[in-house]
């Protein structure tokens, strides 16, 4: 994991948690003292002198939130989704909280009260996550179908292992099929359903990477 242990003699570069810095034998009072370092929202602490970076402000996010996952929009750019225009340089930081949990009030995060099942969340790099299947059935409220579908054909396209490193699609169209079944009620499931009837392997590729975040 990129930096994933605070180096208390070096320079801090990216955001992190309070349980980050105790873990790497930061006293919490040298940080509440220092200038060169900026309070976010609870728990979570920036350098004064950072510029925004989707994954390091994600990676903080998750440990900081226990029971937490970085999900819908956020999940996608760092999965590496093809988005429309109007999304694919989105900062927006989502992030999920199961119902038995308070639901999500920090600063500038999008929070979200979600049902999932087990299966549904995964580790990626230190990140707690929704699953690319499950990603997809979270944007199905606000992605318009076109770019559902565009999104569906990524996920189930067969991969070429010489040139990808992988010879699994990242989900299967039945793994799509049992997500929209297991989630009938939710906002966008309509949709959804519709993209299931339109997808295809191999169908409507977009010229970006498709694995920003690695092979899980």
């Amino acid at each position: 994991m990129q930096n994933s242990l605070l180096n208390p003699s070096g320079p801090i570069l990216r955001p992190f948690s309070l349980n980050e810095a105790k873990a790497a034998g930061i006293n919490p009072a040298a940080i509440w003292r220092s200038s060169n370092i900026l309070p976010v929202s609870r728990g979570l602490y920036r350098p004064s002198d950072w510029d925004f970076d989707l994954p390091a402000a994600a990676r903080s996010l998750s440990s900081a939130s226990p029971g937490a996952w970085i999900s819908h929009t956020t999940a996608a750019r760092l999965y590496g989704f093809v988005l429309p225009a109007w999304l694919s340089d989105s900062n927006e930081l989502h992030l999920s909280k199961p119902r038995h949990l308070p639901s999500v009030r920090r600063k500038g995060i999008i929070g979200h009260t979600e049902k999932h099942f087990e299966g549904e969340i995964e580790q990626v790099q230190g990140i707690w996550m929704s699953t690319r299947a499950r990603t997809w059935l979270d944007l199905a409220r606000r992605l318009p179908l076109h770019d559902l579908v565009c999104v569906a054909d990524q996920l189930i396209r067969i991969p070429r292992p010489e040139f990808e490193g992988r010879d699994a699609p990242f989900a299967t169209a039945e793994q799509l099929r049992n997500m929209v079944e297991r989630h009938k009620n939710r906002q966008g499931v309509v949709r959804a359903r519709q993209a299931l009837d339109l997808m295809r392997v191999g169908g409507r590729l977009g010229s970006r990477d498709f694995a920003t975040y690695g092979h899980a």
